[in-house]
């Protein structure tokens, strides 16, 4: 077997990577190497002449074709766009989102995310003009937090646009031929398979087929991320796989020539690639299958490894941003541990079988793409295995079923409507599993994100078990690669409170206008203050949660709501559905108002004990750490001013003090400064900076060095008051605010203290 693609393809990608992250220091050690290899091994120079070569031509390719993006984007107002919808306008009940392919001719204005806030009604391949103000996307605020820009400018856009109504929006001309008929094949499949099925079951099946999320319910699609079967929703090998699974079965049955066989499966191929908007995955696959069925057809060697090279140097010159894409990531080396990996697994064991290779398929795919999973999703999902075992083959059916329920919708539509009862059938199996394999004991465990060095380290023990398995001579390699492998393993399941010991931590995460504060103790224990929140979505699921789950925290040992505004209380919610929890601490005086009510529930269902917090309380988390309650009083209150009930913590580690202020008042300030020890090395600015946090005795009797103020970039509330901020200024107290700084994180022995945050200044 001709092994040149795959290294042409490693090369070329490698070339890309490090004009990419601009890692010179790198590519004078791989030049190095190569020299020594080169000079070592006489009979490999040709090759590593060739791998020189190709590392740099990835390198000018890039360099060539990739935008230099701006540290800063402007802002354009009243921009007015003629363009071409790109992919498929997805409506979720309020709001319509799609990209435009522009005829601008700025580069960063090729490509365009736009969201209308009400229904379209265009279709992909529709020609529009639209009207409005084009805004690059906000970075992210804390680290794990999903990074919207990176994710859009893998597909080549930079400015996002929103659209209030719909007289911005206009219809110049309708899609029309090829594009149009395929797609009426699509929504009249989809149409159906909702009117037949049931809102789950047809989300969950359109998902497969199609690779789309409408109308998924989140709660399952993390359920299935959990047990490590997201992968059925990105349309890719698998799914090709059975759709030509299916025609082969079917031209089996006629006398059509090994030609025509050829040219109907590569047909149904570009078919079904058109009618799912063609995916780096699909892309892939289906190039891979071309070559496959090609190779098959005409009785030559059929070399899975090489089509997978080649499939990805096309889809790189195509788009050589494609490789910092996830789904590209993915896709080819869960594809590459089955087509290379498994094989070699299977020939090292002695036992042999269907059942030995159902087991080793998903083994294979999960070593290939375990670190990537626990870097961008800090995910560790031990029962993927079992899942994929236990689901591959019920999925298969509900592909192949639902395909042919696409092509007969808009034909014979009572017979197509049969098909989807047994492919429902399938799908509720499918559930049922899920919900099974997750109640295990240990199923998933969330882990913090690797450090690259350790990725690195574990596929260079990847590479030496291929060498040591395919190669008698290397299996002195064998034992290294996996003691590595398990190092790996046993890093990221290191709780996270062994990090950083001895020293206290609060962070002040960005969850927009709201509040959320996390505390590590010295010894490692967590404690959340509020959770921000949101009438528009859901920040626990969005900031918090990303937050933690960067971090590998499994466990807190208390949640404390400071007070039961949304902005502060919303996200808690959801921290405490997925997080385990001992204890929760509300205000004593507004316990059993209705606004704790699904709080407590949750909380009662988890087992959490719910401690009610007044003046005077401490909170015992361990030995030289002092956490004392300053507000409220324990009196019954009956208003509606909750603010005047934050809970007030003061917090003391050595010689360093902090004081979380909640959304005090002044007037509740006048009393909190006699109850605060002082001076005070950290305030939270109370009420994200609002004029009723301007009282100058306050911080002149605390004499703060830092205050944070947690607020959203451009509120509609004037948060921070220009007041606050002169007031802060002369004051000499520095100002850090989470709208421009992001995270705030901040830690301390007792003695020193480190001040760090997670965006820069003004961007």
């Amino acid at each position: 077997m001709n092994k040149s693609w795959p290294l042409i393809f490693m090369s070329f990608a490698g070339g890309i990577g490090l004009v990419y992250y601009r890692a010179w220091p790198a590519l004078l050690l791989i030049a190095i190497l190569l020299i020594m290899a080169a000079s070592l091994y006489c009979n490999e120079r040709p090759r590593i002449l060739l791998c020189m070569l190709i590392i740099g031509g990835g390198m000018l390719y890039y360099h060539f074709m990739a935008l230099e993006l701006p540290s800063e984007l402007p802002i354009i107002k009243s921009a007015e766009l003629r363009g071409r919808v790109k992919d498929f306008p997805y409506f979720d009940g309020q709001k319509t989102s799609f990209l435009l392919k522009t005829e601008n001719p700025s580069p960063y204005q090729k490509n365009i995310r736009v969201v209308c806030l009400f229904d379209s009604g265009i279709s992909r391949g529709d020609v529009v003009k639209l009207r409005g103000d084009l805004k690059p996307p906000s970075k992210p605020g804390n680290p794990g937090e999903f990074d919207y820009p990176a994710y859009l400018a893998g597909q080549g856009v930079y400015y996002t646009l929103s659209l209030k109504r719909a007289s911005e929006l206009s219809l110049i001309a309708p899609e029309s031929g090829l594009l149009k008929w395929v797609d009426s094949f699509r929504s009249q499949g989809e149409k159906l398979t909702q009117e037949v099925l049931p809102q789950q079951e047809s989300s969950i099946l359109l998902g497969m087929l199609l690779g789309s999320r409408e109308g998924m319910d989140d709660k399952q699609y993390d359920d299935f991320q959990k047990t490590g079967i997201v992968h059925l929703f990105s349309v890719s090998g698998l799914h090709v796989g059975f759709v030509l699974l299916l025609v082969a079965w079917l031209t089996s049955l006629t006398r059509v020539s090994s030609r025509g066989r050829f040219i109907i499966g590569v047909s149904v191929l570009l078919l079904y690639g058109t009618m799912v908007g063609w995916p780096a995955p699909v892309i892939r696959a289906v190039i891979m299958s071309s070559l496959g069925l090609l190779a098959y057809y005409t009785g030559r060697e059929n070399s899975l490894l090489n089509a997978l090279a080649i499939s990805g140097i096309i889809i790189l010159l195509i788009n050589p941003g494609s490789l910092f894409n996830l789904s590209f990531q993915l896709t080819f080396l869960a594809t590459w541990g089955l087509v290379d990996l498994f094989p070699l697994l299977r020939d090292s064991f002695p036992y042999k079988g269907w059942v030995w290779d159902l087991v080793l398929i998903p083994v294979a795919a999960e070593l290939a793409v375990l670190p990537l999973i626990a870097y961008h999703f800090n995910l560790f999902t031990p029962v993927s295995i079992l899942t994929n075992i236990l689901v591959t083959y019920l999925s298969g059916g509900a592909v192949i079923l639902g395909f042919i329920t696409l092509f007969l919708a808009p034909i014979l539509q009572s017979l197509a409507a049969l098909f989807l009862y047994p492919a429902g059938l399938f799908i509720e199996m499918i559930l049922y599993i899920v919900q099974g394999v997750k109640a295990l004991p240990g199923a998933y465990l969330w882990v913090a994100t690797p450090v690259i060095g350790m990725m690195v380290l574990y596929y260079i023990a990847i590479f030496m078990g291929v060498l040591a398995l395919k190669n008698p001579q290397h299996r002195r390699y064998f034992i290294p690669a996996t003691a590595l492998l398990l190092a790996f393993i046993i890093g990221l399941l290191i709780p996270a409170g062994y990090y950083n010991r001895g020293s206290l931590e609060i962070v002040f995460i960005d969850v927009g206008q709201g509040d959320a504060i996390l505390m590590k103790s010295p010894q490692g224990k967590f404690l959340l203050v509020d959770g921000g929140g949101s009438q528009l979505y859901d920040v626990g699921a969005k900031k918090v949660l990303p937050y933690l789950h960067y971090r590998g925290i499994r466990q807190l040992e208390m949640l404390i709501n400071t007070h039961p505004d949304i902005d502060h209380l919303q996200g808690l919610e959801s921290v405490a559905i997925e997080t385990e929890v001992e204890y929760l601490g509300l205000p004593e005086s507004i316990k059993d108002r209705k606004e704790y009510r699904n709080l407590k529930s949750i909380a009662n269902s988890h087992r959490t004990t719910i401690v009610p917090l007044r003046i005077g309380q401490f909170i015992k988390l361990e030995e030289g750490l002092e956490i004392k309650v300053l507000h409220p009083e324990g009196e019954s209150y009956s208003g509606n001013d909750f603010n005047q009930q934050s809970v007030v913590l003061q917090i003391k580690y050595g010689d360093f003090s902090a004081l979380l202020s909640g959304d005090m008042p002044t007037e509740v300030m006048s009393t909190v400064i006699k109850e605060a020890d002082n001076p005070i090395t950290l305030v939270k600015v109370p009420h994200h900076g609002s004029k009723g946090s301007l009282l100058p005795a306050f911080y002149q009797d605390l004499q703060p060095r830092y205050a944070v103020i947690s607020v959203a970039d451009n509120n509609p509330f004037g948060h921070p008051h220009p007041a606050v901020l002169e007031m802060l200024a002369q004051e000499g107290i520095q100002v850090l605010r989470t709208d421009q700084d992001g995270a705030v994180i901040v830690r301390s022995d007792g003695r020193e203290l480190t001040v760090s945050c997670t965006k820069t200044k003004g961007k």
